[in-house]
């Protein structure tokens, strides 16, 4: 009887291979990630003297406190096509006590320069403001975000978080320039102005967001864009987030302009938010607006903003939800100017010292001095 031997080797041979693999894919570690972390704070300083608001029946008064009010850890990863970001946020609340926020998580595949879709919790593609200055207060010029565009919990009239599907691009138009598009399906607006739908849908209906941005070659940096948003709100009657609920179908239109190139800083927008309460059969009209100047000359960078807020007279008593706005509870209709410098004592801390003067167009004034430190690590 003759054996194989050779045959008997390779078979052997070939199953001590196949072992090998399979091992291989049961016990080998994935490719570590490289995981960038930063770290973003402020410690502030506020003076307030509010001379009264006689038609909401807020008295007159002054305050005046040092702040650590907010510390961000930001991770971010890039993986060829594929990138995660986190931004966690210890923010003092109301009761003087530090809560944590989960203020972005966003999962992205970048298909190409014409297409990258991200999924998560991200800042909303409203505007300029509110994508380009996310928490880390260093970047910004000002001590705060523009009155308008404020996080939801700060009084802001827009949804600057949401949760759901952002895809974008940029897609070129020759010698002209480029046009930048963002598109969003999420969640809707929380039953009150301060929340943001994390984990539920109050009415299962989604917003939809368009934005889009012309980038002309003839001036580089130079940024022109609009908005386009639609939300069905399921509003808390009381404020207190639960039932009963209006119905408030909220239409947002947007125009924005941005220039910060040259040591130039400009940005502008324009709100115009219609809500319709289907109860009530009414409609009304809320518009916001700022423009942002600064000149950044080296050490030190002077700057003034300007902004206006009008809501309709009635909106107590037909709007539940801005009725339940801190903005429209604290100013109301108003205007205000701020003018400040900023101060880059290295690339990691800033130091800034504002004014600000708000009117009230129902009477009464707010001044308010600031001061900041603000730190990115």
């Amino acid at each position: 009887m003759r054996t194989n031997s050779g045959g008997q080797v390779r078979l052997r041979a070939w199953m001590v291979a196949g072992v090998l693999v399979a091992a291989g894919f049961l016990f080998a570690r994935p490719a570590a990630a490289q995981v960038s972390f930063s770290v973003f704070g402020d410690v502030d300083y506020q003076a307030t003297k509010d001379n009264g608001y006689a038609a909401s029946n807020i008295p007159a008064g002054t305050t005046n406190s040092f702040s650590a009010p907010r510390l961000e850890l930001f991770l971010t990863s890039t993986q060829g096509k594929l990138s995660f970001l986190a931004e966690t946020m210890f923010e003092v609340g109301d009761a003087n006590e530090f809560g944590i926020d989960m203020e972005r998580i966003e999962i992205g595949y970048l298909f190409s320069d014409k297409f990258r879709l991200r999924v998560g919790r991200f800042h909303t593609a409203i505007g300029y403001y509110n994508d380009a200055y996310h928490h880390g207060r260093y970047f910004q010029m000002t001590v705060d975000r523009p009155t308008m565009v404020r996080f939801e919990d700060e009084g802001g009239l827009i949804p600057a978080h949401s949760v759901g599907l952002h895809g974008d691009g940029r897609l070129p138009l020759g010698g002209a320039g480029n046009l930048r598009y963002d598109a969003e399906v999420t969640n809707g607006r929380g039953s009150t102005p301060g929340m943001v739908t994390n984990l539920d849908d109050p009415n299962n209906g989604k917003m939809y967001n368009l934005r889009l941005r012309f980038e002309p070659t003839a001036i580089d940096g130079l940024v022109i864009g609009g908005s386009a948003t639609y939300d069905v709100i399921s509003a808390s009657v009381d404020g207190s987030g639960e039932a009963p609920f209006v119905s408030i179908r909220e239409l947002i239109f947007g125009g924005h302009l941005a220039y910060l190139e040259n040591r130039i800083h400009v940005i502008g927008e324009y709100l115009f938010i219609q809500h319709h309460n289907d109860s009530a059969s009414w409609t009304g009209n809320t518009q916001a607006g700022f423009l942002e100047l600064g000149y950044d000359a080296g050490i030190i960078g002077p700057y003034v903003r300007g902004e206006l807020a009008h809501f309709p007279a009635d909106t107590k008593t037909n709007d539940p939800f801005f009725a339940n706005n801190a903005l429209f509870q604290s100013r109301g209709s108003s205007k205000s100017g701020v003018v400040g410098v900023k101060s880059l004592l290295s690339d990691y801390l800033a130091l800034k010292l504002e004014g600000e003067y708000v009117h009230r167009d129902d009477g009464g004034t707010i001044e308010i001095v600031a001061a900041q430190c603000a730190f990115a690590f």
